[in-house]
C-alpha cells in the first residue's frame, strides 16, 4: 500500500501574487500580479496533445525573480489525474493553479498532479531565471491512477510521484524468478525491494534510466519502494512485476553441497554473490569452473588449506581455478565483477572422485 494518501495542493488562500506570477492582460510589468484566470490570452492545451512555445523577452514576467511565462488553459473534471510534460530547449518550471490555488509546481521536465474539482487549470511555463528563454513543448496526458490494492504475484501500477520515495505491496504465492522494473520518462527512477531474504535496489539496469531488478522471491510478502534519483522527483511512473518459473535444478540458498562432477545452477542479483560448500575427503587436486553468458564471473575460495581467487582463468569472462586443496570443508563464493546480474553454472570436480550419476545439483 501507499505510504501516504497524495495531496499535492496547498493550503487555501495562496494567491499567485506570493508566487510572483502577473497572470492578468499581456504582462507589460504595469502593476501588481492579480489572481488567476483562464482568459483569451491563455492557449487552449487538451488532454493527451502536445502545444509548442517559446519564452522570449515580450512574454510575461514573473515579479518575484524576472523570469518569463506563458500560459495554458486546461480543462479537467473533478478527481482527474495529470502528467505534465515540458520539453525543449527553455530550462524552464512548471506550475498549476486553480483559480487562487497553487495545485502543483516544479521544474521540468514533468510534473503530475490531481484534479481537486472539475474546472478549466491555468498551466504556467516559465523560465529558470531572468536569463532563460527559447523554445518548449508542453504535453498533458491522463494517468490511471492507482487503486491502492496490493500486487498478487504479477502486474502493473502506474502512479506517480509528489516528491517523495512510495511504497507498493506484492504478495508473492509461487517460489520463481521475478522480474520488477520501474520506468518514468518524467524522472531518474530508484527501485527498492524488501522481503524474506531480500533487500535489494537498482538505480539503471533497465534500459536509458529506468530501473530494474531479476529476483528469487520466496512466498511471502515483499515492499516495493519507487523514488527519484533526485529527492524531489516528480511525475508519472509504471512499476511492473512479471513471473517466470525456476530452472530445473536451479539452487537458490546459499550453504548449498557441491558434489564432485555435478553442475549447480544458480543466480546472482547486483552486487550479491551465492555460496556453496564443497567437503573434500583427502588432499587431492580439485579445479573449479564458473561460467555464465550473463556476467563476468568471479570465484573465491577459502579453506583449510588457503585462500584462492580467479576472474578470467576459464574461457572468455568465465572463471577456473586448479589448485592442491587439504582435506576439509571449503567454501565456494561466485560473483558478479562490476555488480551484473544473472544465471550462471558453478562445477568442481576433486581427482579420484567419481561424479555420480546424477546430472545436477538438487535444489534444495
Amino acid at each position: 500500500m501507499r505510504v501516504a494518501a497524495l495531496s499535492l495542493a496547498v493550503s487555501a488562500g495562496l494567491l499567485l501574487s506570493g508566487c510572483g506570477f502577473n497572470v492578468s492582460g499581456s504582462g507589460d510589468g504595469d502593476g501588481a500580479a492579480s489572481t488567476a484566470r483562464t482568459d483569451d490570452s491563455a492557449t487552449a492545451l487538451a488532454l493527451d496533445g502536445e502545444v509548442s512555445g517559446e519564452i522570449t523577452s515580450s512574454s510575461g514576467i514573473n515579479y518575484s525573480d524576472g523570469s518569463r511565462y506563458q500560459r495554458f488553459s486546461l480543462p479537467l473534471t473533478e478527481g482527474q489525474a495529470v502528467s505534465l510534460t515540458l520539453e525543449g530547449a527553455l530550462p524552464g518550471t512548471l506550475a498549476v493553479f486553480n483559480g487562487d490555488q497553487l495545485i502543483a509546481q516544479g521544474e521540468g521536465p514533468g510534473l503530475a498532479f490531481r484534479a481537486k474539482s472539475a474546472g478549466d487549470y491555468l498551466v504556467a511555463v516559465s523560465g529558470r531565471g531572468a536569463e532563460a528563454f527559447g523554445p518548449f513543448r508542453l504535453g498533458a496526458k491522463t494517468i490511471a491512477a492507482y487503486d491502492g490494492k496490493p500486487l498478487m504475484g504479477e502486474g502493473e501500477v502506474i502512479d506517480w510521484l509528489t516528491g517523495s520515495a512510495q511504497d507498493y505491496t506484492l504478495h508473492v504465492e509461487r517460489p520463481g524468478l521475478y522480474t520488477i522494473t520501474l520506468a518514468s520518462s518524467a524522472f531518474d527512477p530508484v527501485l527498492r525491494v524488501r522481503g524474506p531474504n531480500v533487500e535489494a535496489e537498482n538505480d539503471d539496469s533497465g534500459g536509458g534510466t529506468d530501473s530494474m531488478l531479476r529476483l528469487f522471491l520466496e512466498p511471502g510478502t515483499y515492499t516495493l519502494n519507487a523514488a527519484a534519483l533526485e529527492d524531489a522527483g516528480r511525475g508519472d511512473f509504471n512499476l511492473a512485476v512479471r513471473y517466470a518459473p525456476l530452472p530445473g535444478g536451479m539452487v537458490t540458498r546459499d550453504g548449498t553441497a557441491l558434489v564432485s562432477g555435478q553442475v549447480a545452477v544458480a543466480r546472482v542479483d547486483g552486487g550479491s554473490g551465492r555460496r556453496f560448500v564443497l567437503d573434500v575427503p583427502n588432499a587431492a587436486q580439485v579445479t573449479f569452473e564458473a561460467r555464465s553468458d550473463e556476467f563476468d564471473t568471479v570465484l573465491h575460495i577459502d579453506g583449510p588449506g588457503g585462500t584462492f581467487e580467479d576472474d578470467d582463468g576459464g574461457s572468455g569472462t568465465n572463471s577456473r581455478l586448479s589448485t592442491q586443496l587439504a582435506a576439509g570443508r571449503y567454501e565456494v563464493r561466485v560473483e558478479s565483477l562490476g555488480g551484473g546480474s544473472g544465471m550462471f553454472e558453478v562445477e568442481a570436480r576433486i581427482d579420484g572422485v567419481d561424479a555420480p550419476v546424477v546430472e545436477a545439483v538438487t535444489a534444495p
